[in-house]
């Protein structure tokens, strides 16, 4: 079945344009010229994506959102803005739980790139969904199998197993799309957030904390920048340095990932290392958002932001090039105990000995899904 999108805007010359640029994607388009017309039009229409501009007469962009996720949560939800306020992005993201946020002026390039991204992610998650009614229908096989085909029970219980796999993989798939989304707007830092979380989960490891805290380390180290998904974009990507202003919004970002992901009830239990990643072991003020210090600091959010900062020296940006390995070890001995926790800091400069350089090249995937990756999937996931 076709894909459809909506969107939604007061803009008559806008909505032509927009029609215009999509008019040869393989997908229907829809267009509506207020919010009343919006839901009108999707109570007769199966839509996955909707794109509202914010300043509309009558009813704006956020309660549109908000309305379409009350009533079809499943529709991914976009919303375009020439507001540079904050406070537009963090209403956003709580009442529309909006995907991803668009700022005017945008350029052809950037919607389009924004709504077939949105449409990807729908596709994933409708097949999460049927590996969720396939996984049920297994389970009511294998209790009907069970009355006394001990052979054929086992044989279910691996075909459900394989299932539950998948599922979580494509939960995982999910997480860092949607982190590989906000990495994406920098060609600097592409692959910065799963980085992060590769290396985070390898230097959990060998601090010797237990596998089941590795990988839930290692699942905030990929989403512990998703929040800036609510930064505007004129501050995310200056390529100079940021005012005052500018940088205490670009300081909310561990903030909004928390808010983010803290919804998520098989995901709320990382948040606090996620909103903490950027504090300081010795509670310097210049650690943020709430400068703790020491054990106030999730142990997570210690891992992660020595992580953070390794990927930060070890990869090219516009001002510099990458540091060599050694010079990463002697900055991270220079702050252990007031930026960093230096049992962290010793778990990392451990692995650079037994590795070198090849630290860098980080582990396989399946590093931190094995031996049970059933630890991603709720217990109680609902369709």
């Amino acid at each position: 079945m076709r894909q459809a999108v909506l969107f939604v805007d007061d803009e008559k010359n806008i909505l032509k344009a927009i029609c215009r640029l999509f008019k040869s994607d393989e997908f229907d388009i829809y267009t509506a010229e207020n919010g009343a017309a919006a839901l009108a039009l999707l109570e007769s229409n199966i839509v996955q994506l909707i794109v509202s501009d914010h300043r509309m007469p009558g009813m704006s962009g956020v309660e549109l959102l908000q309305r379409v996720r009350e009533r079809w949560p499943d529709i991914l939800r976009i919303m375009i803005t020439g507001n540079t306020e904050i406070t537009v992005a963090v209403d956003a993201i709580n009442r529309g739980e909006v995907f991803r946020l668009i700022t005017k002026p945008w350029t052809d390039e950037q919607m389009r790139a924004t709504v077939n991204e949105a449409l990807h992610l729908y596709t994933l998650k409708s097949e999460i969904k049927r590996l969720n009614i396939l996984t049920r229908e297994q389970n009511t096989k294998l209790e009907d199998l069970n009355k006394n085909l001990e052979l054929k029970v086992l044989e279910r219980t691996r075909e459900l197993a394989e299932k539950n796999i998948e599922l979580s993989l494509a939960y995982l798939n999910t997480i860092k799309a949607l982190a590989g989304a906000i990495d994406a707007k920098d060609q600097y830092t592409g692959g910065h957030s799963a980085r992060v979380g590769m290396y985070a989960g390898m230097i959990a490891r060998r601090m010797g904390l237990e596998e089941e805290r590795v990988r839930r380390v290692y699942i905030a180290g990929i989403l512990h920048d998703v929040g800036k998904i609510g930064i505007r974009e004129a501050v995310l990507l200056k390529p100079g340095r940021l005012t005052r202003e500018e940088y205490d919004e670009m300081k909310r970002h561990p903030i909004l990932s928390a808010q983010i992901v803290k919804p998520v009830h098989w995901l709320a239990d990382v948040a606090p290392a996620i909103r903490h990643h950027h504090e300081w072991f010795n509670g310097d003020p210049r650690g943020y958002p709430d400068q703790l210090k020491r054990d106030a600091i999730d142990l997570g959010a210690r891992v992660i932001l020595v992580a953070d900062t390794i990927d930060a020296m070890s990869t090219n940006r516009p001002y510099r090039k990458a540091l060599p390995l050694e010079k990463v070890a002697r900055e991270l001995r220079l702050y252990a105990g007031t930026q960093f926790d230096p049992d962290v800091v010793t778990g990392a400069i451990d692995l650079f000995k037994e590795r070198g350089e090849g630290f860098f090249k980080g582990e396989e995937e399946e590093r931190f899904l094995t031996p049970d990756v059933a630890f991603l999937l709720p217990q109680d996931v609902e369709s």
